[in-house]
């Protein structure tokens, strides 16, 4: 049985507004895990995915936990991430719109690999066990997503690996920021970060100290590279950035 079923518990809702299948049509319009799936296809299961309002803070996913349900993002950000017994936050990745999680475990069947907590309030697609087992069986497009998708992975974490053994703080930080802009789109050789993470949100994806990320953005802000205003965070110069990764010995980044 999948635990996360009662997702009440872990501060989601059903979702108000989603209720007829053109409103469910049009959330799951851009989820990229039914990017290859013909819209006949699309229609035929939107009444079967369960849409939920998750609070912030929530966590809809336990590193542990049993399930094999995916959820697709519609609206908000949500964060992956583990803690050490230290009680050290490690964070893999933040999750867009659009984007999904719980792949793995409907994979393999094994418990949950990693939380999932909500950074903002969002609203989440459900795809029960029973539903991904047989678009698992049955859509080759359905699975050719998740297999493009967990290539996809692979080459991250292996970047991500490099970067912790070999790459200085000051430099993850900065490809870190690359990352975040390449996610919300650059430009005119610029990006604009509307809700940008905190400080501590950008140390725990980096692989740093909190301090050791408030000292970078300052020299970045210094040398003219970012802008900062409340929570929003403008890079000002996309390929002075990229420079300022090259000089420090960062892997030459894919825009």
């Amino acid at each position: 049985m999948d635990s996360s079923a009662n997702a009440a518990t872990a501060g989601a809702s059903n979702a108000a507004g989603f209720g007829d299948q053109a409103s469910r049509l049009q959330a799951l319009a851009g989820c990229r895990l039914l990017r290859h799936m013909a819209p006949a296809e699309v229609e035929a299961l939107v009444s079967r995915i369960e849409i939920l309002t998750v609070r912030r803070g929530a966590r809809l996913v336990q590193r542990h936990d049993p399930g094999g349900a995916i959820y697709v993002v519609v609206q908000g950000l949500l964060l992956v991430n583990q803690y050490a017994r230290s009680g050290r936050e490690v964070g893999y990745r933040r999750l867009q719109p659009g984007s999904y999680f719980g792949e793995i475990a409907a994979i393999d069947r094994l418990p949950r690999s990693a939380n999932v907590t909500a950074l903002t309030e969002a609203v989440v697609g459900r795809l029960p066990e029973p539903l991904v087992a047989e678009l698992m069986a049955g859509s080759p497009n359905f699975t050719r997503a998740v297999m493009e998708d967990l290539a996809a992975m692979v080459r991250a974490l292996s970047s991500r690996v490099f970067e912790l053994n070999a790459v200085s703080a000051p430099c993850r930080v900065q490809m870190e920021l690359l990352r975040l802009a390449t996610d919300v789109g650059i430009e005119d050789n610029r990006a604009v970060l509307a809700r940008a993470p905190t400080h501590a949100e950008i140390a725990v994806l980096a692989g740093a100290q909190r301090e050791a990320v408030t000292r970078e953005l300052n020299r970045l802000e210094t040398r003219n590279l970012i802008a900062k205003q409340g929570r929003t965070l403008t890079i000002l110069d996309i390929d002075g950035l990229v420079a300022e990764i090259e000089r420090l010995g960062g892997d030459e980044p894919e825009l």
